[in-house]
């Protein structure tokens, strides 16, 4: 399906005999093509002697573009069209041997996870759903507060990107104008004093509200946001970018304590009054910001209790 959607990305109208021609298949062969292409949410306009186009164009994930944006040679790529997980792929990746770091992106997730197992919805090739992995020698202790750090790594992209405000909702979260940007989940793979860290990050770019209506809670994309529409290998490259200096920053062991300042710069619950539960308890207070091992701080009645990630969850009160 990517050589013919590769075909459709500049959104002008192709006949179906070009199509045809251009793959070398029967105009029966690509109508099919173009069904399983609206049966994934792929809008493709139709009319009658003059073909088919997309009602948008579209911008498909290339290492060649990537290079040029910037990309890092240290960093290897791995790209596909349609995986259940980049996260998992990248797990198999480390699980090959193969050399770190590498970036796993794809044009369509169909089992993406956000925090505690929810579904992260992508669309196809609109969106950004990647993962960046990362081998730490000097064991997990090393990686505290990481998934904060790479929240700092997004909110700077964005702000080059063009967005002034981007901001940051303890633990995983960035927002925009108070709606959910992105979401970042950590998992890590660790063998002994080897740690293999694990980064997914998903952006809305371009989202299409049917992909959104299970969503609970408010959420925007870029194209909404500025007056140009952002290029998606651009923001994988810079991403990329920012990620390998966050790690090495990490594994140098002064990870948090350079990234506390930055992330309450971008801290939206600062001061608010929030709500915060875990399986265990509960607590409300008023925020305080972060310390330096990326916990979050909450003042109850005069005294700052100091909560960590995990099933934790925060609400304003």
């Amino acid at each position: 399906m990517q050589a013919i959607l590769a075909l459709l990305s500049d959104s002008k109208f192709h006949s179906g005999e070009e199509l045809g021609l251009a793959l070398g298949v029967t105009r029966a062969a690509i109508w099919k093509k173009l069904k399983k292409l609206e049966a994934i949410g792929v809008t493709v306009h139709s009319v009658k002697g003059r073909g088919y186009r997309l009602p948008v164009p579209l911008e498909l994930l290339s290492e060649e573009v990537l290079r040029e944006k910037g990309l890092p040679n240290e960093v290897g790529v791995k790209l596909a069209f349609e995986t259940e997980s980049t996260n998992s792929d990248a797990k198999a990746y480390i699980a090959n041997g193969l050399p770190l770091p590498v970036l796993v992106s794809v044009e369509r997730q169909t089992q993406g996870k956000g925090r505690r197992g929810r579904q992260w919805e992508s669309g196809v090739a609109k969106n950004i759903t990647m993962s960046f992995a990362w081998r730490f020698d000097n064991g997990p202790s090393v990686v505290e507060g990481l998934s904060l750090a790479a929240g700092v790594a997004v909110a700077r992209v964005l702000k080059k990107q063009g967005i002034s405000n981007p901001g940051l909702k303890w633990p995983n979260d960035v927002q925009v104008d108070g709606e959910k940007v992105c979401g970042i989940l950590l998992e890590m793979v660790a063998d002994q004093d080897v740690c293999h860290v694990i980064i997914g990050i998903g952006i809305n770019v371009e989202m299409d509200a049917g992909f959104m209506t299970q969503v609970d809670q408010p959420w925007t994309d870029l194209l909404s946001k500025l007056k140009h529409r952002p290029s998606r290998n651009g923001i994988l490259a810079e991403l990329a970018c920012e990620l390998v200096e966050v790690c090495k920053r990490f594994e140098s062991g002064y990870g948090m304590k350079h990234f506390q300042s930055q992330w309450q710069a971008y801290d939206v619950l600062y001061n608010q009054v929030v709500a915060v539960s875990s399986i265990s308890q509960q607590h409300q207070g008023v925020a305080r910001g972060i310390d330096e091992k990326g916990a979050l701080l909450v003042e109850t009645d005069g005294q700052v209790v100091a909560l960590h990630g995990g099933e934790v969850s925060v609400r304003r009160g």
